[in-house]
């Protein structure tokens, strides 16, 4: 057989398998003829593009090792006492391992009563988010079995810890059963204590017995985003207490109480505060410091951008006589009033018994600005501007600049009073304070 008779027969076997299969035919396998590979034919040209690679898959997000309370045995009906089943929870959390820490859920929905408890560090893990999304309440004093206990719920020797609401989370400390019955011996409700990398947001707290968050001994803490609640007769219901910490930012966040918005006391250092919304309640203030002689030091504080409402005072520091230490580097600026008593205020002879009786030592003030400071002021005990310091521990380098406060009240005129301090008073005519001495 000559090649071109032998191509001419291979033609027409393709042409033939060509029309037996049709126009539409799928698929099929090759054939092969002699050592000759012929490919199926396809029903209509294509053309053939080389896959693209797979993208990476991207990395797993963070797996959190879970906790939630219910699993431990919490009801969460308002009655039952579920401070057993947030004790397992912790101590099992606290235990847990994992790279990106654990989390401690309070389901949204529920009610939990809880007794006075102790959240205990440290923990194996590198960090614990306490997450509440539903209401942790306090037994009334009457179920209470040490009703001279201190602290509600204490976090103790925990690192990094961010105690997270997400802006449902609800501590009610059911204050007005303490309140009613008086005394001092009362319960903070929320303690932190010797803790570093601290985060609280996101929460309501109302009605404590009496501070509803204390932070001491703490270092670099995160406070933002909390509302606040007590009503405005209730005793000693400060809404933020800071003693011997360092490193502490607190802002965003509203605070409506009985006593201090905020309260700065001894060993206290390098704390801002910023865009707060406070009143009723008896305002920012740095102290008390020096009770009983005692030895305070408060450096480093900025308060700014804040707002204080209807509240007993303003911005203030206050020093009881006898005591030792210093309250210096210290600005307040950028500060609205809204019918405030007592707008501005240094007192070295803090004293809120009858009887006081006068002493020599006291707690030195240095360094402390009052910057662009304005609003209204309807009464005040001394004056509108009062800087009251000690004879032998005069206040020294306070600055007055950019001051405008007015009065409520028409035609009546605001005032300053300065007793042995030294210091400058720049652009602030409402009041004019003249009194400084330089």
């Amino acid at each position: 057989m000559g090649v071109l008779e032998y191509f001419m027969i291979l033609f027409r076997t393709v042409l033939e398998l060509s029309n037996r299969n049709g126009p539409h035919a799928t698929a099929s396998p090759p054939y092969y003829y002699g050592s000759s590979l012929f490919p199926s034919p396809s029903p209509s040209p294509s053309l053939s593009l080389s896959p693209s690679p797979s993208p990476s898959p991207l990395p797993p997000p963070p797996q959190w090792t879970r906790f939630d309370v219910m699993n431990f045995g919490a009801v969460g009906d308002g009655k039952t006492d579920d401070s057993t089943a947030f004790e397992l929870t912790w101590k099992a959390a606290c235990k847990g391992i994992s790279d990106h820490g654990v989390k401690i859920r309070v389901p949204i929905g529920k009610k939990f009563l809880v007794s006075p408890i102790k959240f205990e560090g440290p923990c194996l893990c590198p960090n614990i988010t306490f997450e509440i999304l539903g209401s942790i309440i306090a037994q009334p004093k009457s179920a209470w079995k040490n009703k001279r206990s201190s602290e509600w719920i204490m976090f103790n020797r925990v690192e990094k810890l961010n105690v997270v609401g997400n802006g449902q989370g609800l501590i009610d400390g059911q204050g007005d059963s303490w309140w009613l019955e008086g005394g001092n011996a009362r319960p903070a409700a929320m303690i932190f204590s010797n803790c570093k990398n601290l985060e609280i947001s996101g929460l309501k707290h109302i009605n404590s017995p009496k501070f509803h968050i204390s932070i001491t001994d703490c270092h670099y803490a995160n406070i933002s985003s909390l509302q606040i609640i007590a009503p405005p007769q209730s005793p000693n219901t400060d809404g933020i207490d800071i003693a011997s910490s360092s490193n502490i930012f607190i802002h965003n966040s509203t605070i409506k109480t009985g006593d201090d918005c905020i309260a700065i006391k001894g060993g206290t250092s390098n704390t801002t505060i910023s865009e707060i919304v406070c009143g009723p309640g008896h305002g920012i203030s740095i102290g008390s410091l020096g009770q009983h002689g005692k030895h305070d030091e408060v450096e480093g504080i900025k308060v700014s951008n804040c707002t204080l409402n209807g509240t007993d005072n303003g911005v203030r520091i206050k020093t009881w006589q006898g005591g030792s230490g210093f309250a210096r580097n210290i600005i307040f600026s950028d500060i609205n009033f809204t019918a405030v008593e007592n707008p501005i205020v240094i007192d070295q002879f803090y004293c809120p018994h009858k009887i006081c009786t006068n002493k020599l030592s006291a707690v030195e003030v240095r360094n402390v600005s009052f910057v662009g400071i304005r609003g209204t002021s309807y009464k005040w005990k001394d004056a509108t501007v009062s800087i009251r310091c000690s004879y032998t521990v005069p206040c020294t380098d306070i600055h007055i600049d950019d001051v405008h406060i007015t009065s409520t009240v028409p035609r009546q005129p605001v005032s300053a009073v300065c007793i042995n301090a030294r210091g400058s008073a720049n652009d602030t005519s409402s009041p004019i304070v003249d009194c400084l001495k330089y």
